[in-house]
């Protein structure tokens, strides 16, 4: 099955190939940017924590070409915060999708100080390109890589070409003769291609015609072609990490060097072949680009210097130390932008100026709502809760009233008459509850003293009491919800939840005792499917009392005989262990019990959470009324009764 395609948010990100064909009179150097060749690149999400494979679809409805198209920049390195790091101009309607790479072609300045870079390229100094690009949609692939998922991006937008030091596609090659006769990719791929034509020439019928008299052969050239046979076999055989010795045995059989390509090529499947699977191999893997490093591990120590326990954190590494002025200033910097006579205010001021060509969060605001982020989730995460032990959980995918059924039945099958005939038989109408998601949430002032001051313990103290409150909202929420109608739960039609006449499950006030937890049993098993055709046999997982009662409880639970009566050790205790969890709370009073099934049976009350939001999510936003920035923290949840049939109430004494 095809996997449903996801929209994910990325931040900029670049490719980088080579320099193809020079054209010293027009300043025009032809580049192939990106290639099917080049292999996926492997990336880092930071707002999973997770790495994936990044591989770009070439085919032309998922490529966006209008802007690199149309006059697209040629910068120096990604540089796109001065005019003056603009060096040239991608030639309009010069961006082809071709064979499986993409191509384009870019004109240099004729400034003077373009000169120089112009000049490395035309002497093969500077060989590598790189595009700039922003991916709009992915497409997760259904079969991962080396245990990474594989994300093609099948809407991806090309903005800049850079000149860059260092190149990383490595599928994208130079198109001149020289390269492609000295790569080895084309090297073997000429020798398949030269196998399959030996393989379907057609057969010829007709006599080949007598050649001309060939003029007398130049006994120079002969030795030059020899000397240029022998030359190549010995690169074809070190390129393919072969035994000198196969070069030589080549040689003094006479192979032609396209003959001697077919072989090594046909020596160096046999090996592949042969060779057994072992974890020893050597596996090669493309590492993190060095923003992506520096996001990581100012991230980790920024979690270290919170003094918070999240898990996976990872290692600061060259980062251990650093204020968060020092932090700000390094954002500056990557940005070339010099900080030489700021104070630490102005400093930080900067830091959260957004600046890039497409206007996305600086990387200091980034690097604190990563921090930030996972503060919360900790601290969501270790705030107790005893809703999740009684209520089922559930998904919305808006905030509209979604319904949940309870479908018919046939109750049990009917008997065949005498002549074996078989009736029709109809499924009752199903009953309807619905539930409903809402927000809540608040703003944090994140502002620049606090961060001058260096108090991250200030930042996660905030953090922390809000991922708490998160938590405890759910438990405040589920408890209001049974404490409506006096403790009797929210109204379901014309009924609260619990209601002796229409519901069956209210039964007659009686002291906390085994006996007593018997009979609510007893009326727990007896409830009947909505349309009365059959016993649902349902069987209480959880109590729930109030904190008063929770010691009572446990001992009732736990004890092998009944600890009411008079002698006991004469009477079994029939509710031992009748309960999976026993939970007490404060915000229950009086003597009032509930009895609960087991929520994935027969759920009661529901928590729906927004789709994909199973915790409170943080947002952060360039500060305009305050002097910083400000932190949202949102959460979307409903809280509702589906059902009643799976709970009991009894008032106690």
């Amino acid at each position: 099955m095809k996997p449903t395609p996801q929209a994910i948010t990325v931040p900029p990100l670049d490719r980088r190939a080579d320099v193809g064909a020079i054209d010293a009179d027009k300043r025009t150097v032809d580049v192939t940017f990106s290639t099917k060749a080049g292999g996926d690149v492997l990336r880092y999400d930071w707002d999973t924590g997770k790495r994936y494979w990044e591989r770009l679809s070439l085919d032309a409805e998922h490529v966006r070409l209008d802007r690199l198209n149309h006059g697209a920049p040629l910068l120096n390195a990604h540089s796109a915060y001065e005019v003056g790091n603009v060096i040239g101009v991608v030639e309009d309607d010069s961006v082809k999708l071709l064979k499986g790479e993409a191509r384009a072609t870019v004109r240099f300045s004729k400034r003077a100080d373009v000169e120089p870079y112009y000049q490395d390229v035309r002497d093969k100094i500077i060989r590598n390109v790189s595009v700039g690009y922003r991916v709009h949609r992915f497409e997760e692939q259904a079969v991962p890589k080396d245990g990474f998922p594989i994300r093609l991006a099948v809407d991806w937008e090309p903005y800049e070409i850079s000149m860059v030091p260092m190149g990383a596609d490595v599928g994208a090659r130079v198109r001149s003769v020289k390269d492609v006769e000295t790569n080895p990719c084309v090297i073997v791929r000429r020798a398949e291609e030269e196998v399959m034509a030996e393989e379907t020439k057609p057969i010829e019928t007709k006599p080949e015609p007598k050649p001309a008299a060939a003029p007398p052969p130049d006994a120079e050239a002969i030795r030059g072609a020899e000397r240029e046979r022998i030359t190549g076999i010995q690169t074809i055989v070190r390129v393919a990490k072969l035994d000198p010795k196969v070069a030589e045995d080549l040689v003094v059989r006479g192979l032609t060097l396209d003959a001697a390509r077919v072989e090594v090529f046909a020596k160096m499947a046999a090996a592949d072949a042969t060779k057994p699977p072992t974890d020893q191999q050597v596996r090669v893997e493309l590492g993190e680009d060095a923003r992506n490093k520096f996001l990581r591990g100012v991230t980790s120590w920024l979690l270290a210097k919170a003094g918070t326990d999240v898990k996976d954190a990872g290692d600061p590494g060259e980062f251990r130390g650093m204020t968060l002025v020092d932090v700000a200033r390094e954002c500056l910097r990557r940005l070339n932008i010099s900080t030489r006579g700021l104070d630490k205010m102005r400093i930080v001021s900067e830091a959260f100026v957004r600046r890039d060509i497409t206007q996305s969060t600086s990387d200091f605001a980034t690097l604190l709502e990563n921090t930030m982020h996972k503060v919360l989730q900790a601290a969501y995460a270790t705030q107790p809760d005893t809703w999740s032990k009684f209520c089922a959980r559930g998904t919305v995918s808006d905030f509209r009233a979604h319904n949940r059924y309870r479908m018919g039945s046939f109750g049990a099958l009917d008997a065949l008459n005498e002549n074996g005939e078989f009736k029709n038989k109809a499924i009752s109408d199903a009953e309807k509850a619905s539930i409903t998601a809402t927000t809540k949430g608040n703003i944090i002032n994140v502002s620049r003293q606090m961060i001058v001051n260096d108090d991250m313990g200030a930042f996660a103290r905030l953090l922390t009491m809000l991922g708490r409150a998160a938590g405890l909202s759910v438990e405040v929420d589920v408890y209001a919800l049974l404490a409506l109608n006096s403790n009797l739960g929210p109204t379901m039609g014309s009924a609260p939840l619990f209601d002796a006449a229409a519901h069956a499950n209210l039964t007659t006030g009686a002291a906390l005792s085994a006996v007593a937890l018997d009979l609510d049993r007893q009326g727990m098993a007896s409830q009947t499917d909505p349309w009365g055709h059959q016993y649902l046999d349902l069987r209480p997982a959880v109590l729930l009392v109030p904190i008063t009662l929770g010691g009572t409880a446990r001992v009732i639970n736990a004890a092998q005989y009944d600890p009411d009566t008079a002698n006991k050790l004469q009477r079994p205790n029939m509710a031992q262990n009748l309960f999976r969890d026993i939970v007490d709370s404060p915000r229950i009073t009086g003597t009032r019990r509930y009895l609960f099934a087991d929520p994935s049976v027969a759920p009661v009350l529901e928590v729906a959470f927004l789709e994909g939001q199973a915790s409170p999510v943080l947002e952060t936003k360039d500060g305009w009324n305050t002097d910083g920035a400000e932190m949202k923290v949102r959460f979307d949840y409903g809280v509702a009764a589906v059902d009643f049939r799976g709970a009991l109430t009894n008032a106690g004494a």
